[in-house]
């Protein structure tokens, strides 16, 4: 199949330091692009943030695609080049499928992905409960993404590194997670956490640690906090590292919880598993390597697009 891949290459990010703003190759570049080219497909990415070639209506004259694949965002001081009227265009006219994979449904269903969801043929949410909200608002092609990640950038060797950070987070700040950070601290619990580093160096964390931790709340807009589907629940599984997570609805939908990852809903339980799983660490490799096998099975990258694929030329 020939794709036409819509998204941002890279993502400028604050340094670890916090004073400056670096780019960085983004998450779609490793666990998108990479991962369709592997499976066999042309694919030609045009990058939202920085095009080769700025000129959308030529590339997909001279291409010619089977499909558009978007993630677009909406926000034109991240991705200025995201090519909206093209995309219109060719959705109207019926002659290239054009498909949207939306990110953050939980804090921007209402006020964008429910607005703009009709510019494209197709859509994804990573959210279970949010197919019926689409189909609430009159959309119906609306299928489950869902996170994933790509073995491609997965610590090597393959049976994973060594577990030499007791417990770490991977993430950007915010205030319920420095609460959270201050609370383990107070507890005699360290926990080795990284902000603004590369997908390769957060990988590689993440398969270092005897636990990843991942918090599910979005605090990002100011609205009513809401814990969401995160990429880390999929990344720490990858890199064959127990995931404890704070819960999130629809996540029995991916996870047998217990046994694949486990979970907390509050500071008191999330330090009680801590201690349990520093204690006994062969629990929390149980588990990892079961989430690792449910992840190798279901959440890949190419397992996953394969999938979302399918899905798409149904509609």
């Amino acid at each position: 199949m020939k794709i036409l891949l819509v998204m941002n290459k890279t993502l400028w990010r604050r340094s670890p330091d916090g004073n400056l703003s670096v780019p960085r190759i983004d998450l779609g570049f490793w666990n998108v692009y990479i991962p369709l080219m592997s499976l066999g497909h042309e694919v030609y990415l045009y990058d939202t943030t920085n095009p080769v070639d700025a000129d959308f209506p030529k590339i997909v004259e001279t291409f010619k695609p089977d499909l558009i694949w978007c993630c677009m965002t909406g926000n034109r001081n991240l991705t200025p080049f995201e090519p909206w009227d093209a995309i219109a265009t060719e959705t109207e006219s019926g002659r290239t499928k054009t498909f949207n994979w939306f990110c953050d449904d939980t804090w921007r269903f209402d006020k964008w992905s429910s607005k703009v969801c009709n510019a494209f043929n197709v859509c994804s949410t990573p959210e279970p409960k949010y197919i019926q909200k689409y189909k609430e608002v009159g959309y119906n092609n609306i299928i489950l993404g869902a996170w994933h990640a790509s073995v491609e950038i997965c610590p090597s060797p393959p049976q994973g590194l060594d577990k030499v950070i007791p417990v770490s987070f991977c993430g950007a700040p915010n205030v319920q997670r420095q609460q959270m950070m201050f609370h383990l601290k107070e507890q005699g619990l360290e926990v080795v956490y990284f902000y603004g580093c590369s997908t390769e160096d957060m990988m590689l964390t993440h398969g270092a640690s005897l636990i990843g931790l991942n918090f599910s709340r979005n605090m990002t807009d100011g609205s009513t906090v809401q814990t969401q589907m995160k990429a880390r629940m999929f990344e720490i599984p990858a890199a064959k590292t127990f995931l404890l997570t704070e819960y999130t609805e629809g996540l029995e939908q991916f996870y047998d919880i217990g046994t694949e990852v486990d979970c907390f809903s509050d500071p008191v339980s999330m330090v009680e598993k801590i201690k349990h799983y520093l204690t006994n660490p062969e629990d929390a490799n149980k588990i990892a390597l079961a989430g690792h096998k449910r992840f190798l099975k279901e959440h890949e990258s190419r397992v996953r697009l394969s999938n979302v694929l399918k899905e798409i030329e149904k509609v």
